[in-house]
Order: structure tokens, then C-alpha cells, then sequence
């Protein structure tokens, strides 16, 4: 039983005049919307997330102007980072669902003319409290693009008898969307010190929150002008109210007529999936996890990347925030080379198993990423000497953003198939709990290089990360059990 019947009052309606959609002649009806049309679409909402996280991590290397100016110790000015971070996962346990029940485009519009507003704040303001409260009123209404954006997709490229006489395969066009959107909020959070370190080394640090402004106004303008709503019970509601004006007859309803919730409900109460999700789904709490260290390493790199250079090579400002090149440079390249070889490694194992899909298939990238991403660690920990190169450890960081990518490929993928039905909340739950522990790792993340040194902190973590590779292994063996035992997976297949 969906949280609409839960929460809601039913209303007992003729069920021949229950509207659907039975072919693509609607002018409602997303899947109608053409080819160039959806990617541009998937475009605009994975350059927002490169925006949104770009936010999180453009205070990176502004830290040291910031505690200077603001007089605050280092632990203090991170929560400018953490808070965001924090704030970012929070915010998609309750903004999904009420795209659940109100569309997606309120929840993108909305919450990104609200990030763009507080943008101002760190720009223009002398009060350090003031500045924390918007870092995290931003990152919370930043969410809605980072736990709805793969509900949209499934939207745009549902796989339907609607669909079946497109050239174009459905579920491949999805699986590209998501690995397009996947690399987004990686790519944002390593263009942001890059950002950060030219800004201010030739310009006042505040510079670079008023590029933010300038960004985040441009992309909601354009997610206004450009993304339509895609969610099927919303247009549904209005086609219905069309065939009722049409008509004139009022016996014509959408089933989200039927059942009725309130903002409250749909805010509060309904919240509850993402969480549920979390406890009472272990394959889900696993996947969260694992997401969770891989990225969380990444913003550790915000505070431990710039130390490793400075400290070892003496790299300035500007210097240390193109260091991340490598970092973005690994992220995007697999994200363009990986689709490819992961379809055609896909298409093989399907004709390998008499043309069934397996919904595991997904994370066969995940299964090569798991070792990728420690080798990457191991690398930046024994190059980073003075009588080395400094290529090492960025090369280091490089193999890590290609582990990153693959990681992150299977696990969206298995996801959103897995969860076809509830992908929002799953991909709240994935956000909340990644954001979670990548806001924790930057606060300790600077002492604990400094108390263990450079080498054998990030071995420390290249080692843990070597403990955590049988996860995908028995979640590909375990998978369809777990599944068959969830009240929240779903799938076409």
C-alpha cells in the first residue's frame, strides 16, 4: 500500500472514468516529448548538480581567508563545508516525497531559487552565524536536485507499450541519463576548489560565493524555462482536468484525486519511506554505506589534498585547487567511456543467460570500482614525497575518480531498477546517508593527517576500503533474495 492510501482519504470514484494515458497523443504525457527534448532535460538537471555541489565545496580553500577573517579555528570554519553537506541529505528525505505527491518541477524551482537566494549570504554578510545558517538552509533545499533528479529520468525514458515503437531503447537512453547525472556531483565538488584556489589567489575570497549566485540564478532560470513536469500522476491530474473542461463532465479523475494529502502529510508523514528504507531494508543500508565512504573520501580530500601539497611540494593557493584536475579528470572521463563498455559487457551476459536481464547485472561496474578506488588511495599515499614528482598523487587521485565512477554507475543503476517504484525515496535515502558521512569526514579529517602523517592516513583508509570489497560480491550472489524479502523493490523484469 503506497503512503497516499496510508495518509490520505479515499474517495470513491466510477472507474471508467479513470484517466490514463494509452498512447503517446496526450499533450500531457512526458514520454511524448521528443528525443532532444529529454536530453536536454537530463542536461540542464546534471549541470544544476554540478552547480549544487560545486556550492559544497567551493569553501574548500577559502578557509584559511575565512578563519582569518571571521576569527574562527579550523574545526569551526568546516562546518561551512559539513553543514551543507549534512544539510543536502537531510533535505531529500522530505523533499522527495513531496514530488511524490506534487510534481517534480515544484520541487526543482522552488528549491533552487532558495539556493540560489542564500548564495548572497557568505557573498555580502560580516556575520559568521549568519553565513553557517545559509551554507545549510542552501544545502537543504540543494537536495530536491539530488534525490529527485533520477525520479525525472525514469519518468522521461519509462519503459511502456507507449514506448515500444521508439527507435530509441528505453532502458539504455535511462541508463545513459544516469550515468551522465551520476558524474555530476562528483564533478561539481572537484570544480569547486579549483574555483576556490583561483578566486583567491587574485581576488577577495567573497568572489567566489558571488560566482555562485550568478550560476545557481542562471540554472534556475533555465530548469524554469526548460524542464517541464514528468511525473505521471501529475500529468495524469491533468489530463483529467482537461477531459473535465473538455467535456463538461466532472465524472473524469486522476487516481491522485482520489487520494488527497496534505502539504503536512505529504511533508512530514510521508517522509517516513526514505527512513523505512534504511532500517528496514539491509541491501539498501549496504549500498548507502559503501556510496557513503567513496564519497566520503573525496571531501576529505578537500582539507587533506590541499595539506598533501602545500606541505610536501609547497604548492600555493591556486596551485592546490588545480590539483583536483586529476581528481575531475578520472570522475569524467570514465563517465564518458564507461556507458559503452558496460552495455556491451551487459548485452553479453544477457545472451549468456538465454536473453533475461538480471537486475544484479547492474553492479558488475560496481565489482571492478571496489578494487579501483583503494589502488587509487595506496597511490597517493606512497608517491607523496618531496623527492617524487607531484604527478603522483594526483595520478593517485585520478585512479580513484575512475573507481569513484564505477561505483557510483552500479549502484544509481541497481537503484533505480531495483526501486523502479519508490526511486526518489531510495535515492533520498542513498543522499542522506552519503551526505552523512561525508560531511563527518572533512572535520577529522585534516588532525588525523597530521597526527598519523600523510602515508599511513590514507592507507588507513585505502585498507578499509579493501575490507569493504566483498559487499558487491554477495549482494550480486544474495541480491534476488534480498529482493523477493523487500516490501520496496519492484522491477519491470
Amino acid at each position: 500500500m503506497s503512503n497516499l492510501e496510508d495518509i490520505s482519504a479515499t474517495v470513491t470514484k466510477d472507474p471508467e472514468f479513470e484517466v490514463s494515458f494509452e498512447t503517446l497523443e496526450d499533450p500531457e504525457d512526458a514520454l511524448r516529448l521528443s528525443h532532444t527534448h529529454k536530453w536536454l532535460v537530463v542536461i540542464l538537471v546534471s549541470m544544476t548538480s554540478v552547480c549544487i555541489t560545486s556550492i559544497s565545496s567551493v569553501w574548500s580553500l577559502a578557509s584559511t581567508y575565512i578563519m582569518a577573517d571571521f576569527g574562527v579555528s579550523h574545526e569551526v570554519s568546516t562546518l561551512g563545508i559539513s553543514l551543507y553537506i549534512w544539510c543536502l541529505g537531510t533535505g531529500g528525505i522530505f523533499l522527495s516525497p513531496i514530488s511524490e505527491f506534487h510534481g517534480r518541477k515544484v520541487v526543482y524551482v522552488s528549491g533552487l531559487f532558495i539556493v540560489f537566494a542564500f548564495q548572497f549570504v557568505p557573498a555580502f554578510s560580516s556575520n559568521f552565524g549568519a553565513v553557517l545558517f545559509s551554507r545549510a538552509f542552501a544545502g537543504f533545499f540543494a537536495s530536491s536536485f539530488m534525490s529527485v533528479a533520477s525520479g525525472t529520468f525514469s519518468d522521461l525514458f519509462k519503459k511502456t507499450k507507449r514506448t515500444a515503437h521508439l527507435k530509441h531503447d528505453q532502458d539504455g537512453e535511462l541508463h545513459k541519463a544516469l550515468i551522465l547525472y551520476s558524474v555530476s556531483p562528483f564533478i561539481g565538488p572537484g570544480l569547486g576548489p579549483i574555483i576556490s584556489g583561483l578566486v583567491c589567489q587574485h581576488i577577495n575570497y567573497r568572489w567566489q560565493f558571488k560566482i555562485m549566485c550568478v550560476w545557481s540564478g542562471l540554472m534556475t532560470l533555465l530548469v524554469l524555462l526548460f524542464v517541464p513536469e514528468t511525473y505521471e500522476p501529475i500529468l495524469l491530474r491533468r489530463k483529467a482536468k482537461r477531459m473535465r473542461k473538455t467535456t463538461g463532465d466532472e465524472r473524469y479523475f486522476a487516481p491522485i484525486e482520489v487520494h488527497r494529502a496534505s502539504l503536512y502529510e505529504s511533508i512530514l508523514v510521508s517522509s517516513k519511506r526514505p527512513l523505512m528504507l534504511m532500517f528496514k531494508d539491509y541491501m539498501t543500508l549496504a549500498l548507502c554505506f559503501y556510496s557513503g565512504f567513496i564519497l566520503a573520501i573525496i571531501y576529505m580530500f578537500f582539507v587533506s589534498f590541499p595539506y598533501i601539497l602545500k606541505t610536501v611540494y609547497g604548492f600555493d593557493v591556486q596551485s592546490q585547487g588545480l590539483g583536483f584536475i586529476g581528481l575531475i579528470l578520472g570522475l569524467s572521463l570514465t563517465a564518458l567511456l564507461s556507458p559503452y563498455l558496460i552495455n556491451k559487457w551487459h548485452n553479453r551476459l544477457i545472451a549468456q543467460n538465454d536473453g533475461k536481464h538480471v537486475t544484479e547485472h547492474r553492479f558488475l561496474p560496481v565489482m571492478i570500482g571496489v578494487f579501483i578506488a583503494p589502488i587509487g588511495l595506496f597511490i597517493i599515499a606512497w608517491t607523496s614525497y618531496p623527492d617524487l614528482h607531484w604527478m603522483g598523487p594526483i595520478s593517485g587521485s585520478f585512479v580513484y575518480g575512475v573507481g569513484t565512477i564505477l561505483v557510483f554507475n552500479g549502484i544509481f543503476a541497481y537503484t533505480v531498477e531495483a526501486y523502479r517504484k519508490y526511486t526518489a525515496s531510495a535515492m533520498a535515502t542513498n543522499s542522506f546517508v552519503r551526505s552523512l558521512m561525508s560531511g563527518v569526514f572533512p572535520l577529522f579529517g585534516l588532525r588525523m593527517y597530521e597526527a598519523m602523517g600523510i602515508q599511513w592516513a590514507t592507507t588507513l583508509l585505502a585498507l578499509f576500503g579493501c575490507v569493504l570489497i566483498p559487499i558487491p560480491f554477495l549482494l550480486y550472489k544474495y541480491g534476488a533474495a534480498f529482493r523477493k524479502k523487500s516490501p520496496y523493490t519492484w522491477s519491470d523484469y
